[in-house]
């Protein structure tokens, strides 16, 4: 099923977006996937155009980035490490004709943010020190690959250009660095906008 309707999904409530997941991707919605409400808003923040490249990091089933490439002519990279996690992405690539949208089966140390305008972040490693509320089980306890993958998208971060824009969705006690300023809050303060200013 092809739907050629995008406005008709853009439309779409969250119950009904996640419909196109199976169920045992769709369960997980609430506390991993990025709400469309949420979304839209980042999407606004992010300012995304027809030249904008954003990175999804730790997209899981592709949902923003899906949903983004639906909302505007920008275009989104998800990284993810799980691939069976990327084949549900790519379907629903297919199941909605979505063309400008891609994802990379990669540990996200080997991406080169560089490549990329602007980032969503939605607290990406918190099943490296959750013990409950998983996707699967392939990812371990660890602190120490929860600080290692952080500190690693710490320091990308601060090797961007001035005015680059990141939005953090539930990842209140991500330490950005001081060259970067809060600029906006949404929904109860989960949502962010950080620009690099210096």
């Amino acid at each position: 099923m092809q739907i050629q309707n995008q406005q008709k999904v853009i439309d779409w409530k969250d119950h009904e977006f996640d419909g196109l997941y199976d169920e045992e991707y769709r369960r997980h919605s609430l506390i991993h996937w990025t709400p469309i409400e949420a979304a839209k808003k980042a999407l606004e923040w992010l300012n995304v155009t027809r030249d904008t490249h954003t990175l999804d990091i730790g997209s899981g089933i592709g949902k923003f980035c899906s949903f983004g490439a639906i909302y505007t002519d920008g275009q989104f990279t998800g990284v993810e490490n799980r691939l069976d996690l990327i084949e549900v992405a790519n379907s629903i690539n297919k199941k909605l004709n979505i063309k400008n949208a891609e994802y990379v089966h990669s540990n996200i140390t080997e991406i080169d943010f560089r490549n990329y305008d602007s980032f969503y972040y939605y607290n990406p490693f918190c099943e490296y020190i959750s013990i409950s509320d998983s996707i699967d089980d392939s990812i371990s306890y660890s602190p120490e690959k929860h600080r290692e993958y952080e500190d690693s998208v710490i320091e990308k971060f601060q090797d961007l250009p001035i005015n680059t824009k990141v939005v953090t969705y539930c990842s209140e006690k991500f330490a950005f660095p001081d060259t970067y300023e809060l600029k906006e809050l949404k929904f109860k303060d989960r949502l962010a906008l950080w620009i690099k200013t210096k």
